[in-house]
């Protein structure tokens, strides 16, 4: 794409708001007049209208597998407190970390210290895996120091 240096500025910081990627910020500032607050706000409010991104391709066997790692021996279903510190652990995070509460929002996560087995599946699978999960929570996490 042929931008100018205050367009391609522009990109940047949308794509880092709103941890998209390039073509999706192209396409969401040029259909707002290239104005980044109204782009932000308008993506937030209809990401399905915007997204402009190719679908990752996540290995559902793989992510099974890692769930089951973590969940709750007696609720087969769910990842608890327990599951959800070995996880924190093996990604070297703290549960006091920044990280922790923007993955449980990529989740959806609809109670504290819990994900079910439909929110990992498919926070996983929208990061596209565990490595995307964690670039995309440190680009999130310079955005709030």
């Amino acid at each position: 794409h042929k931008l100018k240096s205050s367009q391609r500025d522009k990109v940047k910081k949308f794509i880092a708001f709103t941890q998209t990627g390039e073509n999706t910020a192209i396409f969401c500032l040029t259909q707002n007049d290239w104005k980044l607050d109204l782009a932000s706000d308008n993506y937030f409010q209809n990401p399905d209208v915007y997204f402009r991104e190719p679908k990752i391709s996540v290995d559902k066997k793989k992510l099974e597998q890692l769930f089951s790692r973590y969940k709750d021996p007696l609720e087969q279903d769910k990842m608890t407190a327990e599951g959800i510190m070995r996880f924190l652990d093996d990604l070297s995070l703290g549960p006091e970390s920044k990280l922790v509460l923007i993955m449980a929002w990529k989740f959806r996560a609809a109670m504290q210290c819990e994900f079910t087995r439909e929110e990992f599946m498919n926070g996983m699978t929208e990061l596209g895996s565990v490595e995307g999960a964690l670039s995309q929570s440190f680009c999130f996490s310079g955005l709030m120091v």
